[in-house]
């Protein structure tokens, strides 16, 4: 068998996205391990999503990572010790380019390094400022002068980053993504309903019905512990309740948004007030919410192709081109940063 040598990884908060070199080949999986008695693997990525909320006592669905970062190592190489095992062209030996926060401390960019040194056998290791990757994944011109604002809403959190020359001029990860969104509608829920929800639900009726300005009037029925009775019960919930519950969420992004975007440099503020503002992640994709954005930014706004995926699609571009690979780091790099 034909192993390729090199492949992006995005580790997101919920979802691993893994390419390798040519971009033909690509594995995205649940970030979830299901242990049982704290130490037996019993699924893993979507096998262990399934079994998320619907456990008995002794078994534990665990997320490794937490706001962008690794939150335990020894569960995060567990799981992607497993997931490569299953993508296509990955052995022992393999460089991995991941993308990482650009504004996370050395101690949580070295633990990135120590989850690919041991059981899964990396063979060298190059972290990317996520900014960077998401740029070179909308197809922006990273290495030129001009300046540029990327936008990436994921599951924990919010990336803001203004990038030129190559480099993060600013950056600010903001604690607010789509499992807060699922907390606002499952607090909703629970309090206009009187019915108890779990995550997984939340986040179907964020998919299904969550909109901006103005959306269809559509509803969906859920199941859940009725908070008075004590007993199953079903309701119908409306889109416009499940809307009206993400607006405060959705206007601290906006407004950490207009944050960063007063503090750019004034050799870079006309670049990005022509050009715009570019938005990318999952949860980007709620019905109308880049226009609600742009209306409330008062710039232009261009939403990325395939938001979920622009990450890993910039790792392999970057992995691929000379000149951009200068603009990654080695754990040698890392230790000789200030």
């Amino acid at each position: 068998m034909f192993f390729q040598k090199v492949c992006g990884v995005d580790l997101g908060t919920d979802t691993i996205k893994i390419r390798d070199k040519s971009g033909k080949h690509f594995l995205y999986d649940k970030n979830v391990i299901a242990l049982r008695d704290g130490h037996e693997v019993i699924g893993v990525g979507e096998a262990a999503y399934a079994m998320y909320e619907k456990t008995p006592q002794n078994v534990k669905v665990v997320w490794p990572m937490m706001n962008g970062v690794i939150a335990n190592a020894t569960e995060m190489e567990l799981v992607l010790y497993h997931i490569l095992k299953r993508f296509h062209g990955f052995g022992g030996g393999s460089s991995i380019y991941i993308a990482v926060p650009s504004d996370i401390t050395q101690v949580e960019r070295r633990a990135f390094f120590h989850v690919m040194s041991s059981k899964i056998n990396a063979g060298k290791v190059h972290l990317v400022d996520k900014g960077i990757a998401d740029c070179v994944g909308a197809g922006l011109p990273v290495l030129s002068s001009r300046g540029h604002m990327i936008v990436n809403i994921g599951a924990d959190t919010t990336e803001i980053a203004v990038i030129s020359s190559g480099k993060v001029i600013l950056s600010q990860t903001l604690k607010v993504g789509g499992r807060k969104l699922d907390e606002d509608i499952m607090t909703m829920v629970r309090r206009k309903f009187n019915l108890s929800i779990g995550r997984k639900t939340a986040e179907s009726l964020k998919n299904n019905l969550a909109f901006m300005n103005n959306g269809p009037k559509l509803e969906q029925k859920v199941f859940g512990i009725h908070t008075l009775s004590g007993l199953p019960k079903s309701e119908l919930i409306p889109s416009l309740a499940v809307s009206v519950s993400i607006i405060d969420s959705v206007d601290d992004i906006v407004e950490n948004i207009k944050s960063v975007y007063n503090r750019i440099p004034p050799q870079l503020m006309k670049d990005i007030t022509q050009e715009g503002l570019y938005l990318t992640g999952g949860v980007s994709m709620i019905l109308n919410l880049p226009e609600y954005i742009r209306r409330e930014i008062g710039i232009p706004l261009h939403h990325v192709q395939d938001p979920a995926g622009s990450t890993v699609r910039g790792l392999v571009d970057i992995l691929n081109n000379h000149d951009l690979k200068q603009y990654t780091y080695s754990l040698q790099d890392l230790a000789g940063m200030r």
